[in-house]
């Protein structure tokens, strides 16, 4: 399914929530209406909790099926939360950047994270997620998850990403990678789409032209 839509007059709707293939991250502070369009669109069982107390969860936190990177800001009652959803492996990473949903991109068989992630980081990512990391930047920036919307399908990135880094995506996250823009000529593809392999939410601002070719790249079309 795919959807268009805004989160609280927001068509940022990456920034509060993130779709894996077996789970859904959400703050539990979302309106019944946005809660009623997710579950329609995904049918996967809802996690919900704030991270660092804040509802924006796409930007701090980074998903898979696998697990759930958080950083070192997440509350003790926040990770006593999350844990209730016994079947995830979940851990913080001790690092001063905090924004793990724009810093890691990540799908079911890879991850590109932040050049500056020391080494003892990138194996606790690595360890959590279950997948190969390497250290990476996307058009030149090494915001590489708020620069890219990946699936197991297929990863949309920064229209300035270059022929390289796509090539090392691809080959790491085992999709194919083009570019794209998503709300209306905005870069940062992550902060405007939620998306797994069965469904899709964009930004409301996201033309027609932008939802088309971000939909075949995820394979919907």
């Amino acid at each position: 399914m795919i959807a268009r839509t805004d989160f609280e007059g927001d068509s940022n709707v990456g920034a509060f929530g993130i779709a894996t293939d077996k789970f859904i991250l959400v703050s539990p502070n979302m309106s019944a209406k946005s809660l009623d369009i997710i579950e329609k669109t995904f049918g996967l069982p809802l996690v919900q909790s704030t991270v660092a107390t804040l509802d924006a969860v796409g930007f701090v936190a980074a998903a898979n099926s696998n697990g759930i990177v958080l950083p070192y800001t997440v509350t003790d009652e926040e990770f006593a939360e999350l844990k209730r959803a016994d079947y995830l492996h979940m851990d913080w990473i001790d690092s001063k950047m905090t924004a793990m949903g724009n810093i890691i991109v990540t799908n079911d068989r890879g991850a590109i994270c932040h050049p500056s992630f020391d080494s003892a980081a990138v194996r606790k990512i690595a360890d959590v997620l279950d997948v190969e990391v390497i250290r990476g930047t996307v058009a030149g920036l090494p915001i590489v998850g708020a620069n890219t919307v990946a699936t197991n399908r297929g990863a949309v990135v920064h229209p300035m990403a270059t022929d390289e880094e796509m090539e090392v995506m691809a080959d790491l996250l085992g999709v194919h990678v083009e570019a794209g823009t998503v709300n209306r000529g905005s870069p940062y593809t992550r902060l405007g789409v939620i998306a797994n392999t069965d469904g899709m939410i964009a930004g409301a601002d996201t033309t027609g032209v932008e939802l088309a070719h971000i939909s075949q790249v995820l394979g919907f079309v």
